[in-house]
């Protein structure tokens, strides 16, 4: 298959519904120009390398994701066997890179922040497929030596370490290295390129105006309108942030809208202003990869990309309840179906 299928094949993968912001950050080099990517190791000297274990718990929490009710009484307390881990033991294969990619919320005086995007790459290198699932943030799970919670709350009480876990023994899948990105850091990147183009429906632009303390972050608050509007990062992201409009399903659909519109300015980019976007972004990425790990991904890119792309979100529709916890609207997932999903797609279990 020729470079130029592959590159539409890729394309089309980080425009996928469940793909998320966080995907264009972390593998923008595999869709620069050959000469950008001749200074990839420059530029991937500037990602910050940061292992699992040195993450320990936070000593505050998103006071708008855990609430007053749960920050002082999060640890293990009356309903923490609510919800069941999966069972069986945790699946690997020698063939398979898992690597999650998060993408984060911080604000000022909190710990690690939400993590809005949590997306589980998975690489076989024998069948030179690349997979993906999708963890939706409203999930409603069990955490290891805490109350049942979102799972975007593990994010929250101990970072990238112990979403990993959570995610694991929920699961029972190896999630071998992981990529994370403040999310309030990509407003500079969607500056650079001259902002997004984004249609707004009339209930989001309300929100965004109605709302600027909540969605616009160090008060740059940008003021739009129903209809095609021109966002600068600030307001790329404050609309990548709406949720109180409808529902998590809603959210990951306007953070497709923004990856579409991002990669739209991207393909009209000289490649100063896309050498530019990557070296704004490298430097705001955390990860468990080593530079030659990342190379290595890059230069076996062509080869997993030639396969058809497959992709799931947790929970399964018609596998999880809607459901009120806590003042929390949540997804309560039928764990062992979500986990069977996930084990026929990732290992044909």
């Amino acid at each position: 298959m020729g470079k130029g299928k592959n590159n539409t094949r890729f394309k089309s993968f980080l425009l996928t519904r469940h793909g998320g912001i966080i995907f264009v950050t972390l593998c923008i080099l595999l869709i620069l120009t050959g000469s950008v990517l001749v200074g990839a190791e420059s530029l991937l000297s500037r990602i910050g390398y940061q292992a699992k274990d040195d993450f320990q718990l936070a000593s505050s929490f998103p006071a708008d994701e855990i609430g007053p009710q749960l920050q002082e009484s999060s640890l293990v307390s009356e309903d923490y066997s609510s919800m069941q881990f999966g069972t069986g033991s945790v699946l690997s294969d020698p063939n398979i890179q898992n690597i999650l990619l998060i993408g984060s919320d911080t604000r000022g005086g909190e710990g690690y922040g939400n993590s809005d995007t949590m997306l589980l790459l998975s690489i076989n290198s024998k069948t030179k497929q690349v997979k993906m699932v999708s963890f939706l943030r409203d999930l409603y799970v069990k955490i290891n030596g805490m109350r049942d919670n979102r799972i975007n709350a593990s994010y929250a009480y101990g970072g990238p370490k112990l979403l990993i876990d959570t995610i694991e023994s929920n699961f029972k899948i190896k999630i071998d290295n992981y990529a994370s990105i403040n999310f309030q850091s990509f407003e500079k990147a969607i500056d650079i390129v001259g902002g997004v183009r984004i249609n707004l429906t009339k209930a989001e632009a309300r929100e965004l105006n109605s709302h600027p303390d909540i969605y616009f972050i160090n008060g740059r608050i940008q003021r739009v309108s129903t209809g095609m509007n021109t966002l600068n990062g600030a307001g790329a992201l404050g609309y990548a942030r709406i949720r109180h409009i409808d529902s998590d399903f809603g959210r990951t659909e306007r953070q497709r809208k923004i990856v579409e519109a991002v990669l739209s300015s991207l393909k009209h980019s000289n490649p100063v202003t896309l050498f530019n976007f990557a070296n704004s972004i490298f430097p705001l990425v955390k990860t468990d990869l080593t530079n030659s790990q990342i190379l290595s991904l890059i230069s076996r890119t062509s080869s997993v990309l030639s396969g058809q792309m497959q992709q799931t979100a947790i929970p399964v529709e018609g596998d999880y309840k809607p459901d009120e916890i806590r003042g929390m609207d949540v997804l309560v997932p039928d764990i062992e179906k979500n986990k069977e999903v996930i084990w026929k797609l990732l290992y044909n279990r």
